[in-house]
């Protein structure tokens, strides 16, 4: 998996032919071949949920409506930690989609997260993002992850030749977790984008999970 991706160029002020463009780290790797409760379970119980041994008191709930300053809104997931004795809440979008996600959709996720005070918005994709999507994230400080099968990324570092595995033997063969999930941060370097591997056989996992998608400095 590349370290980096030069972004080319991303306007945020208005609609630019790279809106439409697809941010290339984000389509890496295939769609998962998953059912929406899959989905939501990974999403929901075992990507936030891990990050209960990195952060204090950390709840999360599904399918969540919480009331606004201009309505009332439902939301895929919801988390809530305390930390120096305040109390945060994340609010989470969950979209398996094929169609790669547009800017639309985070600015949608940003105004409610204005809407109902939450510390911060997450929006966890089973398709890539668009150029403008990803632009827009970066500004107003939108968490993007996609989804994928670990059978996908330990496939791709397997340094001989193999028929392509089935989900059921990647774990024999790689050890690979049934789904991991991939972070987009900015590089060292202006206009590139890191992506960051979460897979549960990392011991910094739920530190990562804390940090990058919830942005909670995580505890000694």
């Amino acid at each position: 998996m590349p370290d980096t991706a030069v972004l080319t160029r991303a306007i945020v002020g208005c609609v630019s032919e790279d809106d439409m463009l697809v941010a290339r780290p984000t389509a890496f790797y295939p769609s998962p071949e998953i059912t929406p409760g899959e989905f939501e379970e990974y999403v929901a119980g075992q990507l936030l949920g891990s990050a209960a041994s990195a952060v204090s008191n950390l709840t999360v709930a599904i399918h969540e409506k919480i009331v606004g300053t201009d309505g009332a809104y439902a939301f895929d997931a919801t988390v809530r930690y305390q930390f120096a004795g305040m109390s945060f809440l994340v609010v989470v979008e969950a979209k398996l989609h094929k169609n790669p996600i547009k800017r639309e959709l985070v600015q949608v996720l940003q105004q409610k997260v204005q809407s109902v005070g939450a510390h911060k918005g997450v929006m966890v994709c089973t398709s890539p993002y668009q150029l403008g999507a990803i632009a827009f994230a970066r500004v107003h400080g939108i968490a993007l992850a996609t989804v994928t099968e670990g059978r996908f990324v330990y496939a791709t570092r397997d340094a001989l030749p193999s028929p392509r595995l089935s989900r059921e033997g990647a774990p024999d063969r790689f050890a690979a977790p049934p789904l991991v999930a991939c972070y987009y941060a900015l590089g060292d370097k202006p206009g590139v984008l890191r992506p960051w591997l979460m897979s549960p056989g990392d011991e910094e996992y739920p530190g990562h999970v804390a940090k990058f998608l919830l942005g909670c400095p995580v505890r000694d």
